[in-house]
């Protein structure tokens, strides 16, 4: 099986607390990596908004379509980014790990 990361960003601690158990639990990704505390720069109906966010980064098996579905039904932004983060490839140790422990 191939190890795909993904990269997404929340808003609050309790979301993506809420979350990660949520897809742990499923068994549907191995880990959850979250950098807490980014401000986010973006235009909205033509006005400058400014958020603190946090990015999630997503280890699985999944596809990008399965992952992308996943979230889309649990993510709470109507429109969250989600981008598969391309990597060559993950050391053997860690991937049997995951596999072991999925």
């Amino acid at each position: 099986m191939k190890v795909n990361i993904f990269y997404t960003t929340l808003s609050s601690s309790n979301i993506y607390k809420e979350l990660a158990n949520k897809l742990l639990e499923e068994k549907q990704i191995i880990c959850v990596n979250i950098i807490k505390n980014i401000e986010s720069f973006y235009k909205e109906d033509g006005l400058l908004k400014i958020t603190n966010e946090s990015i999630m980064i997503i280890k699985t098996f999944l596809s990008k379509s399965k992952l992308e579905k996943l979230l889309m039904k649990h993510h709470p932004y109507d429109t969250p980014f989600i981008a598969k983060i391309l990597i060559d490839d993950v050391n053997t140790a860690y991937k049997d790990w995951a596999e072991k422990n999925l």
